[in-house]
Formats: structure tokens, C-alpha cells, sequence
């Protein structure tokens, strides 16, 4: 069923169960990375009525049943809906050490920000965070908080994990399933103003809303309906590469990165995969969209590779798929750092930290940033993907 048709059905399905149609549309927040703090949670009476499935702890200006009823629709599945609880606020999101040294934590939300929300596992409750935010934003949030729980309903759960980019798998399948709901209820696209935010956010919005913009316009490309997402016989992508290309199944290429220091700087616990995506919008922090996406392309894999100590600092190493694509990224990257610091003799200063390139091969790049004692003691080489991280001192 093609995604117009579709639409014509819950549109119907919402007039069985509400007797009207949808809201008018409202501007997209976009969530953060992180899980929110919150306040603590109000323990007066749920406010329900004999006929409500859903429990609500605290006051909302959408009937919560009705939402659960419309997203159960769209899997055309009954679970045992969550409870929602709303609380007043979080803080500031927070962007973890190395993101926020590229600068991706620059423009952070502040805590007045707009609607927001998350689904708890542990207790199985739903949590909305409403501030000032038009009965359409609380809506659509909500919808997209009850596609998580539903997610953990099912096996969905294990199989983004088991894929490889949890966030971008649960995220992005959940603003799919929003999307379907707002153009169906609420009169406009969710994917769209997710991936404005993206387009004109600062840096720190930027890193917040790639999950939730791209996780979402694969969805929207790949599934006919809801229905779909949770079919065993749906494929999920393990790369960002994938999800910025559909159809693309070529796998990471190889790379292999081994500790050549006497002591072990790190474990291969700490050799993370940050992904296409993730370079795409750590370019972003200073290029164009375009440059930013043109230098990603061609990504063909990477590990980060964490030192703590006396020595703090990161080594990312990227592997590509061209001698091309090498070099592309190498032009680019130094037109990041050119645009953040100034170039010295060793590299370049951005603020407290240290930067160095570094070409290991003619298709493998590294990136060394950290304290000025770290940066200097680094080596780097190999062939062929295969990868020695060694310290000179």
C-alpha cells in the first residue's frame, strides 16, 4: 500500500476513534542525544476515564489514548499501551568528549527549548516534557515516544542493535512512523522539518537531529508502510553509508587497527565506528552541506581509538574506498581545521587541543587530536588497511 493510500486509511481510523480530524500543524523540536534529566515525576492520581487505556500522569492537551490507538493502527497490532507521565524540564543536552572536540557541541539547546520527551524501559513509561508547545508538537512527540515502546515490544530492539547503528535504526524508524502519523492526522511532514533542522541548525543541533533526519528519510525511501518495520523479513542497513545511500549493501571495508605502544594505550573495545554520517556532519561544523556530503562519499571505514592518561587524546583512523575519496576528505579536512585554528609547524591549535593529519597510505587517513604531549608522541603507519598506532617517545 503506497504511503497516499495509507494516509486515507488512518485518516479513517482516526474518525472511528475520535469523531474528528487532525490538528494544525506546528514547528519540529529535535530531541538530543542524550537521555534528558528530568525533574522528579508527579504522584497524584493518573488522570484517566473508565473507557481510557492509557494512564497519564499530569495535565496534556491531547488525549493520549486516541494517539496510542492511531500508532497501534498503523502496525495493525494491539500491545498494552505505556503509562505517560509530563514533567516540567531538563537541562542543557550534552554532547560526549570527542564529538564536542570537532565542535559538534557548539550551539547546545538551552533549557528552554521545545517540546521534548523519551520512553523509559525500565518502568515502561513514556515521559513528555510539554513547556509552551502547541497541542500538534505534543502530539507528534508523543506518537513518536510510543513507536519506541511498541519497538521494545517486539524484536526490533535486538535487531537494531545487532545492526550496528543502534540510534540511527531506532531513531529513524521512529520519525518514519511519526511522519506517517503527522501527515495523516496533523497536516504536514515530520521528516521534512527534522531535516530543515539539520540543514540550518548550529553545530550541536546538527549532531542531535542526524539520527532522527536521515534514520528517517531511509525508512520513508525503503518501507511501503509501519507494517513493514517490524516484519522479520525487513533488512536493516549496518552503516550509515548504507543509510545515506539506499540500496547500497557494499559492508565496511577492511581495516585493521593494532596498539603498537609497549604498555597498550587502548583496548579493541575502545576502536568505535563513527561512520559516513558522522563525518558528513562533523564537515558540516565549518563547510557547506554540499562539500560536507561530497567529502563523506566514498567512506569505507574508520575506528576511534580512545587514550586516557597522561597522555589524553584520539586517534581516527579512516579507511576509504579510492585514492580519490582519500584525498578528497585530506583537502577537506584541511579546510575544517583552517577554518577552526590556526597552522603551525606541528599542525594545528584549536583552543586548548592540538590537531595533526596524518596520510598512513594513499587511501588511509588518520586524524590525531589532543593534548600537545599526546599529539607529538603519536605514530601512525601501515599499509593495505592494516594499521599500527605506536607512541615515539
Amino acid at each position: 500500500m503506497n504511503r497516499q493510500a495509507l494516509a486515507t486509511v488512518f485518516v479513517a481510523v482516526s474518525m472511528v476513534l475520535a469523531g474528528c480530524g487532525g490538528f494544525a500543524g506546528g514547528p519540529s523540536s529535535t530531541a538530543t542525544p542524550e537521555t534528558p534529566s528530568t525533574t522528579s515525576e508527579p504522584s497524584a492520581t493518573p488522570t484517566t476515564t473508565p473507557d481510557s487505556r492509557v494512564s497519564v500522569y499530569g495535565d496534556l492537551p491531547v488525549n493520549a489514548t486516541l494517539v496510542w490507538e492511531r500508532v497501534e493502527a498503523m502496525f495493525g497490532e494491539t500491545y498494552e499501551p505505556p503509562t505517560v507521565t509530563v514533567l516540567d524540564g531538563r537541562p542543557p543536552g550534552r554532547v560526549s568528549s570527542f564529538p564536542a572536540q570537532l565542535g559538534l557541541g557548539e550551539g547546545r539547546i538551552s533549557s528552554d527549548g521545545g517540546v521534548n520527551g523519551r520512553y523509559v524501559f525500565r518502568n515502561d513509561r513514556v515521559q513528555v516534557i510539554p513547556r509552551n508547545g502547541s497541542p500538534s508538537e505534543i502530539e507528534r512527540i508523543l506518537a513518536h515516544e510510543y513507536v519506541h515502546a511498541i519497538q521494545y515490544r517486539t524484536d526490533f530492539v535486538d535487531r537494531a542493535r545487532e545492526s550496528g547503528i543502534w540510534r540511527v535504526m531506532t531513531e529513524g524508524s521512529a520519525v518514519y512512523v511519526e511522519d506517517v502519523y503527522t501527515r495523516a492526522f496533523l497536516g504536514f511532514s515530520t521528516i521534512e522539518r527534522r531535516c530543515e533542522g539539520y540543514r540550518t541548525g548550529t553545530p550541536y543541533e546538527r549532531y542531535a537531529a542526524q539520527p532522527y533526519c536521515f534514520g528517517g528519510q531511509y525508512f520513508a525511501e525503503t518501507l511501503d508502510s509501519p507494517t513493514e518495520l517490524l516484519s522479520p523479513n525487513t533488512t536493516l542497513p549496518t552503516t550509515t553509508e548504507q543509510v545515506l545511500h539506499p540500496g547500497t549493501a557494499e559492508g565496511p571495508t577492511n581495516l585493521s587497527v593494532v596498539d603498537g605502544t609497549p604498555s597498550g594505550w587502548y583496548t579493541p573495545a575502545s576502536m568505535d565506528r563513527q561512520g559516513e554520517l558522522f563525518v558528513r556532519t562533523v564537515l558540516g561544523v565549518e563547510l557547506s552541506e554540499t562539500r560536507a556530503s561530497e567529502a563523506a562519499e566514498g567512506w569505507g571505514n574508520d575506528r576511534l581509538l580512545t587514550v586516557t592518561g597522561d597522555m589524553e587524546g584520539y586517534v581516527w583512523v579512516l579507511r576509504w574506498d579510492t585514492v580519490d575519496d582519500a584525498d578528497e576528505f585530506e583537502t577537506a579536512f584541511v579546510d575544517y581545521l583552517d577554518a577552526r585554528g590556526n597552522e603551525t609547524a606541528d599542525g594545528w591549535r584549536v583552543d586548548d587541543h592540538r590537531y595533526r593529519l596524518t596520510t598512513v597510505d594513499d587511501r588511509t587517513v588518520a586524524v590525531v587530536t589532543g593534548n600537545g604531549t599526546f599529539v607529538d608522541a603519536v605514530s601512525v603507519g601501515g599499509e593495505g588497511g592494516n594499521v599500527t598506532v605506536s607512541s615515539e617517545s
